[in-house]
């Protein structure tokens, strides 16, 4: 996959949940003790200007018919790399981008109820949204100090800034990379601030993260 300028080849896409306080007191969710990760499939990924599919199946079902935004600063590794330590993290990181971690709300909901994992309503097709570019570590001082916004039809809808994350970057490749080898290319979405809701047919959502840029995608019903 081409982001930008960069040819990338992830293996998988590891997302944090739960890592603003806001969005914890939004969803009514526990404060972790540590990391909340959970994977999306690779058939999740598109990139700038491409369209998100609202999936018939969420659509017409009005027990599962909400689907959200989740704008999120997300990291691209580097090279393999396996029991990382914090001090060493950056050395890891190749750059970062802007990541919109879409997600079958109803459908978590009820997951969530039945103590099931996240993992469906998270991978559907075109649910990670990713780009438009990705900026190399080293351009970006502090990746902890970035203006981070989701804005819908025009209309800003999250507006948060990194430095507001529970669980930063380093500690987040530390703990993840105690569990599995990470590959080069492979993405690690950070997690997401209050303020998410509902898209629908029709919509241009624009994700902005602070010297990164906006990620551009718009909603379309799938066609079966």
């Amino acid at each position: 996959m081409r982001i930008g300028d960069i040819l990338i080849n992830p293996s998988k896409i590891i997302c944090v949940g739960t890592n603003y306080m806001d969005h914890i007191e939004e969803t009514k969710m526990d404060i972790p003790k540590e990391p909340v990760i959970f994977p999306k499939t690779l058939n999740c990924l598109i990139g700038q200007n491409q369209p998100i599919i609202y999936p018939k199946i969420l659509y017409e079902n009005k027990k599962l018919n909400r689907v959200d935004y989740e704008v999120e600063l997300a990291f691209i590794i580097k090279d393999r790399c396996k029991n990382v330590i914090k001090s060493e993290a950056y050395q890891h990181i190749l750059g970062y981008t802007v990541f919109n971690d879409i997600t079958a709300r109803k459908m978590q909901v009820k997951d969530i109820v039945s103590k099931l994992p996240w993992f469906r309503s998270k991978s559907f097709d075109t649910f990670s949204p990713i780009g438009p570019k990705i900026v190399q570590h080293g351009e970006i001082l502090d990746p902890h100090d970035l203006k981070i916004e989701l804005r819908q039809n025009g209309e800003t809808k999250q507006k948060s800034n990194t430095k507001f994350l529970l669980f930063k970057i380093p500690q987040l490749l530390e703990y993840i990379s105690k569990f599995f080898t990470l590959e080069p290319g492979d993405i690690i979405a950070t997690g997401t601030p209050a303020g998410i809701g509902p898209i629908q047919p029709g919509d241009i959502i624009e994700a902005e993260i602070e010297k990164i840029g906006i990620l551009r995608n718009y909603v379309k019903l799938e066609e079966i």
